[in-house]
């Protein structure tokens, strides 16, 4: 006589008998919709009886230890014990007589697929005889077919995973097997995976605790997630809900319901990394366009600073000129006061006479620097007027080494300008021999001033980073060959990663802190050697050694 049962124990026996009744009609599904593809199609009128008998054993089941009992006595257990065995007897022995027969059907899947059809009713019937398990599948997922998704299962049972895996692997998804919680955490950390189906009831980790580690983490929220479980009770259904799943699916599953939630939840999942990519392609277009604002604010700025220079530069030249000029004209007075006061000098005192002599000289020394000085800072400011005019964009007949030496000089000199420690070394060899080019003199000043800024740059914060040892030095040549002419701009700072060595004539792309630089200089550069002056521009660099640029232009 059987005993009265209850609470837990009535879910366990409920979850117990359903996992084979899921074997049989999952295995006996499979077998009817591939009955003409392997072969059986003799035995499929046989499949389909032994298929409805597994579902009356369901409904069985639930009519008599369903969710709606809260208890089953002992008179009734009994009653529902003697009933399910003869069912399941039955067809035990039905589903071994066509295990028989199959015996004789080319297709080995089938013959296995019978077999474990015949383990289910074995279990159910309560004959003592386990199925052979075969050995978990852990693999890292590759991509799906096109249509497909990549499937990762959590399942104890090995036969609920093997039905799961050829039930999804017919619509075309790729399928990962896990056997607990524990294992499918693994997985989703070393794979990528477009919807987990979970098992509720699993040992070391449950689909609960699993679950609620998924949701806790950024990486898996939009991950889609099913819980499938032989227990049928609204509280687990209402549970996983709760705590984020994206669907519940009862044991046995129904082939055409688990179709319809696996698309939903995929399709879903689509709309959301579309989304998701749709957001991060405007993310990074309105970044585009902050950033393109910003340049042109800064574009903004340097016109008018370059209208300001030029007009401050045109204020100085005038006065600049006094400067130079009565200097000149002062050397020569010199002479001539010497001249006239050297019967006064024989008369005077030998100690008077040495002190005039010095103060004749040092006046004479004082004089020849302010004329040097002068006439450097007008080539500074010539410099400024050329780099701040616009230019016609004509080409013109220009000396390449005297424009190379200017605009090397005008960085130098701007330099010097906003850091007055700024200090470097400026070596030149050019080329005697090269002809006038026809080049746009504005542009191409432009290109030099840039390269020859970005060198002087790195050169200083190298002398910040290693010290008083180090000294920074720029280095410029010109050559000429047969076709073209070379210019060579080579400093000795901190040189260019080569990661980034490729990226350095992007527009936009800079090495240099935010807000030290717009990287526009080099793009900028690059189109007129390149597209206006049918040149070419390429760069070297070690790290911590060197950066050489190299600028050939057609003679």
């Amino acid at each position: 006589m059987s005993d009265a049962i209850s609470g837990d124990a009535l879910k366990t026996l409920r979850h117990d008998l359903r996992t084979p009744i899921n074997h049989v009609l999952g295995y006996t599904d499979m077998l009817v919709e591939d009955a003409g593809e392997i072969g059986i199609t003799q035995y499929e009128e046989e499949l389909r009886r032994i298929r409805a008998g597994g579902r009356a054993l369901l409904e069985l089941i639930n009519s008599s230890l369903g969710e709606g009992t809260g208890s089953v006595d002992a008179a009734a257990m009994e009653a529902f014990e003697t009933r399910f065995r003869g069912q399941a007897q039955t067809l035990k022995q039905a589903a071994q007589a066509l295990e028989v027969e199959f015996q004789r059907v080319p297709s080995e899947d089938a013959r296995n697929d019978i077999h474990r059809v015949v383990v289910a009713f074995e279990r159910l019937a309560g004959v003592s005889r386990e199925e052979a398990a075969p050995a978990p599948v852990f693999a890292a997922p590759v991509v799906a077919a096109e249509g497909g998704g990549r499937i990762l299962i959590a399942e104890d049972n090995p036969t609920n995973r093997d039905i799961l895996r050829r039930r999804l692997e017919k619509e075309g998804h790729h399928v990962t097997e896990t056997q607990d919680g524990a294992e499918a955490l693994a997985a989703l950390e070393n794979g990528d995976f477009d919807l987990l189906l979970l098992d509720i009831l699993m040992p070391r980790m449950d689909g609960f605790e699993a679950l609620a580690r998924i949701r806790k983490s950024e990486r898996f929220t939009d991950l889609p997630v099913i819980m499938i479980s032989a227990l049928d009770e609204i509280q687990s259904v209402v549970r996983c809900i709760e705590m984020g799943a994206e669907d519940y699916l009862p044991k046995p599953i129904d082939p055409v319901l688990l179709r319809a939630r696996i698309g939903a939840s995929l399709e879903k999942k689509r709309l959301r990394d579309r989304e998701r990519q749709k957001t991060a392609e405007l993310e990074r277009a309105l970044q585009r366009l902050k950033e393109t604002q910003d340049q042109l604010v800064v574009q903004e700025k340097m016109a008018s600073l370059g209208a300001l220079t030029a007009g401050v530069a045109h204020e100085i030249k005038n006065p600049l000129n006094f400067v130079t000029n009565f200097a000149v004209l002062s050397v020569d007075m010199m002479k001539e006061v010497q001249e006239l006061i050297a019967p006064v000098r024989a008369l005077m005192p030998a100690k008077e006479g040495e002190h005039l002599d010095d103060l004749l000289t040092d006046l004479a020394g004082n004089l020849d620097r302010i004329r040097d000085h002068g006439k450097r800072a007008d080539s500074i400011v010539r410099g400024m007027l050329a780099h701040s005019r616009g230019g016609s964009g004509q080409k013109e007949t220009v000396d390449l080494n005297a424009l190379v030496e200017e605009a090397v000089n005008l960085a130098y000199h701007g330099l010097r300008a906003q850091d007055p420690t700024f200090n470097i070394t400026l070596e030149s060899h050019y080329d005697p021999t090269i002809p006038p080019i026809q080049v746009v003199p504005q542009d191409l000043s432009r290109v030099i001033l840039n390269i020859a800024n970005n060198g002087c740059y790195a050169a200083q914060q190298r002398k910040l980073k290693e010290g008083e040892w180090y000294h920074p030095t720029l280095q410029t040549s010109t050559m000429q060959t047969a076709k073209h002419v070379e210019i060579r701009i080579r400093d000795n700072g901190t040189g260019i990663p080569e990661s980034a060595l490729h990226k350095i004539f992007n527009p936009f792309f800079t090495t240099k802190p935010t807000g030290k630089g717009t990287g526009l200089g080099l793009s900028l550069s690059y189109q007129i050697v390149v597209e206006q002056l049918k040149g070419a521009v390429r760069a070297i660099s070690k790290e911590n050694e060197f950066t050489e640029f190299l600028i050939s232009l057609p003679k």
